[in-house]
């Protein structure tokens, strides 16, 4: 649906306009883990909270959330002078009111994962973006650029709060716990500055490039982004959703843990690694079709970008497994590493040029990716040789048949969609031919449905 509605609104706005609000939403995406403090995760991870821990957190993260608000109003034109650009003050200030409407369904969101309830939060979630991303069409399509994606933020931020609440059943209690704030905080403090850190990198590259090239560029660099996130992340992050609750349920379980993710490893790598390819092969048509001429100057943008989607797309398999065995700290001193190597290549970087920038993004994705294996290598057991050796035969087959494709479409004036077609259906019948492990228990799966 998000792929859906940004080919909409990338045809109705400029890359000026996604420029601007990508500059920003770092400040938005910072202030939200900072309001959580990291109360989300040690309420899933703790093994049986009460409801004076989940109120606790709650006031706190209300409190929270309207303190950092009035910092940010205030702070506003100083970070827009800092950014270069006036018109980010207004913007600033109104887009920082998600922070608190956030606040508001952190905990009944968190009450819903414990109970693995998620089709019920999709269903939340789902409606919510419907009803934002149809004022955003109106907005863009009445003039009013960067706000349409602003009201978007926010609507989605009101609706999806208010209907998790609501299926959550749960309120506040006037009960305050100073004994539960300090238990939460003592595994929730690493992971508040390891997701704090993980956002900062997440969203940095499009401040900066704003910052150090143009609001153009921001915006073309931000539409790559997107869509190799889309293509990279979405099935990953969909997945930890739901894994990272049902590994903390299996935490005195090392082995069961070690198996479920090197299958979801092998799994993801299935699906990503040939996907990757395809996207790099047939980028250029791709984009000229959904997004039209004005995007053309972020086709190479988002092929860089796929190549780091390879190890963008497994990364968070190991790290969701290590939090989930309490091992929080080890995770923030490993997030101080891959945010410092990110921060400054990207800063080295932007001083280079546009490409220099790229390569950084793709290096520290293989540095998150190495990072992430060999913690999990020393507490889950699975092992960084083990991952290579489970992973390299896909990413074989994958660039192979990318090759094969390339060279066709080298050769013969192919349509893209049909190159398309006949990747998928060379790795279908090689994947086949070589009895995958994946390819072998999906036909296993669909022969039950039948």
């Amino acid at each position: 649906m998000q792929f859906i509605i940004n080919l909409v609104l990338a045809r109705l706005l400029t890359p000026d306009d996604f420029g601007l609000v990508g500059m920003i939403l770092i400040i938005v995406a910072v202030s939200n883990i900072l309001t959580d403090g990291g109360f989300g995760a040690a309420l899933i991870q703790k093994h049986d909270p009460n409801e004076k821990d989940f109120s606790t957190a709650f006031y706190i993260n209300v409190i929270t959330s309207v303190l950092l608000y009035i910092i940010i109003y205030i702070s506003a034109p100083i970070i827009a002078e800092f950014l270069g650009s006036t018109l980010l003050v207004n913007i600033l200030r109104v887009i920082s009111v998600v922070i608190v409407i956030n606040s508001l369904g952190l905990v009944p969101k968190v009450k819903l994962r414990r109970a693995l309830a998620f089709k019920q939060i999709a269903i939340a979630n789902i409606t919510a973006y419907i009803i934002s991303a149809a004022t955003a069409i109106y907005l863009a399509h009445q003039g009013y650029g960067a706000w349409g994606l602003i009201a978007m933020h926010i609507i989605n931020a009101v609706f999806s709060n208010l209907f998790i609440s609501i299926t959550a059943h749960w309120l506040p209690t006037l009960t305050f716990s100073t004994k539960s704030l300090k238990k939460l905080f003592a595994f929730g403090e690493y992971m508040l500055i390891s997701d704090i850190l993980s956002n900062i990198c997440f969203h940095i590259q499009s401040t900066l490039v704003g910052k150090y090239f143009s609001p153009y560029t921001a915006g073309q660099y931000a539409q790559a982004k997107k869509m190799e996130e889309v293509a990279c992340i979405t099935l990953p992050s969909a997945m930890n959703q739901v894994l990272f609750p049902l590994y903390s349920r299996l935490q005195h379980d090392t082995d069961e843990i070690r198996r479920m993710l090197r299958l979801n490893t092998k799994m993801i790598a299935y699906t990503i690694f040939p996907l990757m390819t395809i996207l790099i092969i047939v980028a250029k048509p791709l984009i000229l079709f959904l997004f039209g001429s004005k995007w053309m100057d972020s086709v190479s943008y988002f092929q860089v970008l796929c190549v780091g989607g390879y190890f963008c797309s497994l990364q968070y398999f190991n790290y969701q497994a290590v939090a989930a065995i309490g091992q929080s700290r080890i995770l923030f001193y490993a997030g101080l590493l891959k945010s410092l190597f990110l921060i400054t290549s990207i800063l080295v970087g932007v001083h280079i040029s546009m490409e220099a920038v790229l390569v950084a993004m793709v290096l520290s994705n293989v540095v998150n990716y190495l990072t992430n294996a060999i913690i999990a290598q020393r507490y889950i057991k699975y092992t960084l040789a083990k991952q290579i050796w489970d992973i390299t035969p896909i990413l074989i087959i994958s660039l192979v048949i990318g090759g094969i494709v390339y060279l066709i479409s080298y050769v013969w004036s192919i349509h893209w969609i049909l190159l398309i077609l006949i990747y998928l259906i060379l790795y279908i019948c090689i994947s086949y031919a070589t009895k995958s492990e994946i390819t072998m228990l999906t036909i296993g799966y669909l022969k039950q449905i039948r």
